[in-house]
């Protein structure tokens, strides 16, 4: 792994690596298992898990963890979902270790959470927060296939580049408080991967200056 986090998350790794959660991918595929489940025994009962803000704030406190259970897929796909969500979080977990898999998963909950009571917006999906950890992989292992629909090759940067087009077009096609549940979602992102992106722009800029 390349990408060198920034200072400050190696030194919170030194001081607190012991509240790291070991396998935290296999802790998220059993609560998406048990929300799929939920799902097809009632439908009614998935809305029981979404992260309502009065809600929560009337004793509901449950919610603040069980929105991440509300199912990727209620079909077939859910499989092939779950698998995928396990095999990123293992790739994370194998590059960064468990404490800051742990802290870039719950840097996304936590700004979540508080974006929610903040604003009164009600999270219903855990699609964009599962994407946020899709985006630190595709950063991870830019070059690294995929078979997509198990036949086409393709780079982790390109279906990141994918993601971030439609995480884009969301944003446009919605509402401000679905955007500015968009922007800060993706905060653990930025807190991770900014400065590397940021060097990223001034070698680029460097190479053109030099070029010219």
């Amino acid at each position: 792994m390349s990408i060198q986090t920034p200072r400050f998350i190696d030194q919170l790794e030194r001081k607190y690596y012991r509240f790291g959660i070991e396998n935290l991918g296999l802790i998220l595929v059993v609560m998406q298992a048990f929300g799929f489940l939920a799902f097809q025994i009632s439908p009614d009962a998935v809305f029981k898990f979404a992260l309502i803000p009065k809600a929560l704030l009337a004793g509901e406190i449950w919610r603040a963890i069980t929105f991440i259970a509300l199912p990727l897929s209620t079909g077939f796909w859910i499989i092939i979902v779950l698998f995928f969500l396990y095999w990123i979080m293992q790739i994370i977990e194998e590059a960064w270790g468990p404490f800051k898999t742990t802290l870039y998963f719950f840097i996304g909950l936590v700004f979540s959470i508080i974006y929610s009571i903040a604003t009164g917006y009600p999270i219903t999906t855990f699609m964009p927060l599962e994407m946020s950890l899709f985006f630190a992989v595709a950063a991870l292992y830019p070059t690294t296939q995929v078979l997509l629909f198990f036949i086409i090759p393709v780079p982790l940067w390109i279906l990141g580049v994918f993601q971030a087009v439609i995480v884009i077009f969301i944003m446009l096609s919605s509402d401000w408080l679905t955007r500015g549940y968009y922007a800060v979602v993706y905060l653990n992102y930025f807190l991770f991967f900014g400065l590397h992106h940021y060097k990223q722009l001034q070698q680029r800029m460097r190479r053109n200056t030099w070029r010219g």
